[in-house]
This record gives C-alpha cells, structure tokens and sequence, in this order.
C-alpha cells in the first residue's frame, strides 16, 4: 500500500538529494527556512520509503519526523491525492 509521506529534515537538504528524491518520486515538494526542509508529496510503499531514507542517511542528513497519510486523511484536510 502507497502512502503520502512528509519528512522533517534538520537544516538544508543537499540539492543532490532533492534532485534524487524528484527523480525517484516525481512532484516531491521541498521546502526549507533554513533550520528545517520539509519534504512532502513523496508517496511510495515502505521498501521505497526505506530507499529514500537510506539515501538521505547516506548523505549525512538527521531526518528528525516521518509523517504517514493515507489518501482519506489527505481528502479529509482538503489536500491533493
């Protein structure tokens, strides 16, 4: 079962990452202030879940939340499938 995810990263996300994550997973939204990205947008089951976090650990990155939603929770808050 696929499954929406938003990540909470710990400062800038490496544009090697970001480039990555979109090729990987197509219209992955990142966004950062500095302190912290988010990344949301990013569906997959849980092996490409683990991909995606295994490459960011590789990249040194402190993944700090990892938010599941299901499409009825999206609907639900009037957010896109």
């Amino acid at each position: 079962m696929k499954l929406a995810y938003h990540l909470e990263i710990r400062g800038l996300l490496p544009r090697v990452a970001r480039e990555e994550l979109r090729r990987r997973f197509g219209d992955v939204q990142v966004r950062s202030d500095g302190d912290c990205t988010v990344v949301s947008g990013l569906t997959a089951d849980q092996a490409a879940l683990r991909a995606a976090l295994t490459l960011l650990w590789d990249l040194g990155v402190e993944v700090r939340l990892v938010q599941a939603t299901t499409p009825a929770d999206r609907q639900e808050r009037g957010l896109q499938p």
